[in-house]
C-alpha cells in the first residue's frame, strides 16, 4: 500500500530488510539459547555405556562457536534472501492492491 501511495522503492526496501532482519536475528537469538540449554541439560541423561549406566567421567558437552556461528549464517541466508528477491521485484502497485481484493 505504501508502494501505491508513492513511497520510494528504496526507503520501502531498506524498511522491510530491517523488519525482516530483526525477526530473523530474534528468532536465531531465542533459538541458540533454547538449543544451548536443552543441549546442556539432556546430553548427559541420554549418554550411557553399554552397560546402560552413566559413563564415568560424566559427558562433557561443547558446542564448537565457529561452527555454531557457521549455521546460523546458513540458516539465516534462506529468510534474508527470500525478502530481498520479494523486495527487489517488480511489480505494479496496482495489480498488487486488485489482487488483494480490498483487504
Amino acid at each position: 500500500m505504501l508502494r501505491a501511495l508513492g513511497a520510494p522503492r528504496r526507503q520501502l526496501a531498506r524498511m522491510l530488510a530491517a523488519e525482516q532482519g530483526v525477526l530473523v536475528a530474534l528468532a536465531l537469538v531465542v533459538g541458540v539459547a533454547l538449543g544451548t540449554v536443552l543441549t546442556r541439560a539432556v546430553i548427559p541423561l541420554i549418554v550411557l555405556t553399554g552397560q546402560a549406566a552413566r559413563p564415568v567421567p560424566s559427558v562433557l558437552v561443547q558446542l564448537p562457536p565457529g561452527q555454531v556461528a557457521l549455521l546460523l549464517a546458513g540458516v539465516a541466508a534462506a529468510p534474508l534472501v527470500v525478502t530481498a528477491v520479494m523486495t527487489l521485484r517488480r511489480a505494479d502497485p496496482a495489480v498488487s492492491l486488485r489482487d488483494r481484493g480490498g483487504e
